[in-house]
């Protein structure tokens, strides 16, 4: 009995000194990032993803649920596969081509999808005006529900690239003529890594809901992922960490019926200092300002790229000699897009939001 009982407490002692180890084990979400994002969802360094809102957003349900994160970058196709089969717990921003892949997210926003062109090309006002059998570049594995009809009868063609950087860089080479990606990944781009070659005019062809898509097979139970994104969204937090990459756009804006078409940052810089009058066509923009102080600055600083100062002071010379007056101030947006859909002469700037087809983006930084 003596033996016995010696035997059966270190069995015990050894046993119950491994369950501490293990229950310090920290468990690990696997997020599947697909090599096609680009800033400012995803930022990439040495092929490897390193920052960006997709990136802080999945170590944010890490965090909500205490699990370390392990990135795993893989080529967009196989994404899917790898949430299918358990191999990844969590991807996020992707157009699901498979129903029964994954288990979808909530939505957290929309993102505006955008068809921009070579400089060389004229702005249509809707998809349908493109000349038959032009190149439209897009994202791989990116569906666009406006031009997916467009392609699929012939009228469109796709042509794949490898993400949104090297679509856009494509385009300013003019290997496709037209291109459509995302308002935050096109303005990123303009702003923050300048490409040449690319026409100043956007056009909106419709939202895209952002969501993250959760594995049914995974090592984290689905439905502990979904809730962490729930409350995340509740809290507010999806929205703190969106604004700390993306910024609400501003549009440069005319009616549908005005002829302009595009115009530059030099030229439209002009135009509001009172510079030029009349464009190489021989029109003459009216252009209109806001008197909302968010707005206006906003308009300075991304737009104009000039402070508010050297604006008062161009047109005070002006109107001291009683030369010219300044461009008329209006009461807020929505007082904008009513005189802008009245006057075809007019040329304003909105908040992309407030942007609908009877106005054609001319300008979008």
């Amino acid at each position: 009995m003596s033996r016995l009982a010696f035997i059966v407490p270190a069995a015990f002692v050894c046993l119950a000194g491994a369950l501490p180890a293990a229950a310090q084990e920290k468990p690990t979400l696997r997020v599947a990032v697909s090599q096609s994002l680009s800033p400012p969802f995803v930022i990439w360094r040495d092929a490897q993803p390193v920052g960006g809102f997709d990136v802080d957003l999945v170590r944010a349900i890490a965090q909500q649920l205490r699990l370390d994160v392990e990135l795993l970058p893989l080529p967009r196709p196989r994404v899917e596969a790898a949430l299918a089969s358990g191999d990844a717990d969590l991807a996020c921003n992707i157009t699901p081509a498979r129903r029964d892949a994954a288990l979808p997210g909530p939505v957290l926003f929309e993102t505006q999808d955008l068809l921009l062109g070579h400089e060389a090309t004229m702005a249509p006002d809707s998809p349908e005006q493109l000349p038959p059998g032009s190149a439209v570049g897009t994202a791989q594995g990116q569906a666009h529900a406006r031009l997916e009809p467009l392609f699929t009868d012939g009228r469109l063609k796709r042509d794949e690239a490898q993400s949104d950087e090297k679509l856009l860089r494509k385009l300013a080479l003019n290997r496709h003529p037209y291109g459509v990606s995302s308002q935050p990944v096109v303005s990123w781009y303009t702003s923050t890594e300048p490409i040449d070659g690319l026409a100043p005019w956007r056009l909106q062809l419709g939202s895209r809901p952002y969501r993250c898509l959760v594995s049914a097979r995974g090592r984290v139970e689905a439905r502990q992922l979904i809730a962490a994104i729930e409350q995340l969204q509740d809290r507010g937090r999806v929205q703190q960490l969106l604004a700390g990459h993306v910024s609400a756009p501003m549009a440069v804006v005319v009616s549908i019926s005005s002829p302009l078409r595009g115009i530059t940052r030099q030229t439209l810089t002009e135009i509001f200092l009172g510079q030029r009058i009349r464009l190489r066509d021989g029109s003459a923009p009216e252009p209109v300002m806001t008197n909302a102080a968010a707005e206006r600055e906003q308009f300075f600083n991304t737009v104009l790229r000039r402070p508010a100062a050297e604006y008062r002071s161009a047109w005070a010379a002006q109107q001291f000699g009683g030369r010219r007056r300044a461009p008329p101030e209006l009461a807020g947006a929505e007082a904008i897009k009513s005189h802008l859909q009245r006057h075809a002469g007019a040329i304003g700037y909105l908040p992309l939001s407030l942007v609908d087809a009877s106005l054609r983006i001319v300008f979008l930084p």
